[in-house]
């Protein structure tokens, strides 16, 4: 008899614009990360052992595609632009220093090891705890702390170098 997964659907409805927020910035490719997302999804289904409870299912997915990630990198070599949607603003002037910075900061994050750009990612991006950032990256979480404040540090120069002085990192 198979299982009911009643709970599997409100899932991916919650997590499915989260998930591939996440795989974007891991990959830079939106038809790379829709597909990504598609095979954790996928994988999640299939496999008996998937956790039904939220947290645990959201840690167990971001590291399926945290993994598909990684592959990807290793078959492809690592992406080397990030485009970024305009942000809406009434003024011109506004919209282009804003623009500007957002490149910056996208470059510099550019810069980081996937490792890097993964952790800082998942803890300022989403907003996940140091621990959840662990679970979802397989590592001790202090190793996660340090690779977190060493990847800030290389930003925050970056970013200064490049002459934006009052960043909120």
């Amino acid at each position: 008899m198979v299982e009911e997964r009643t709970w599997f659907d409100p899932l991916v409805r919650r997590l499915g614009g989260r998930a591939f927020r996440f795989a974007y910035m891991m990959i830079g490719n939106i038809e790379i990360a829709e597909e990504i997302v598609q095979e954790a999804f996928a994988r999640a289904w299939a496999s008996p052992n998937t956790p039904s409870a939220e947290a645990d299912f959201r840690r167990w997915l971001y590291r399926v595609i945290a993994n598909l990630a990684r592959d990807y990198h290793r078959q492809r070599g690592r992406f080397d632009k990030l485009p970024i949607p305009p942000a809406a603003s009434l003024d011109p002037m506004e919209r282009i220093d804003r623009l500007s910075e957002e490149q910056q900061v996208l470059a510099a994050l550019r810069k980081l090891n996937v490792r890097e750009r993964q952790a800082v990612y998942l803890r300022y991006f989403e907003d996940q705890s140091f621990a959840d950032t662990a679970r979802v990256m397989g590592s001790p979480e202090v190793s996660v702390r340090v690779l977190v404040h060493r990847a800030l540090g290389k930003l925050r120069r970056d970013l200064e170098a490049s002459g934006l002085r009052e960043v909120a990192i």
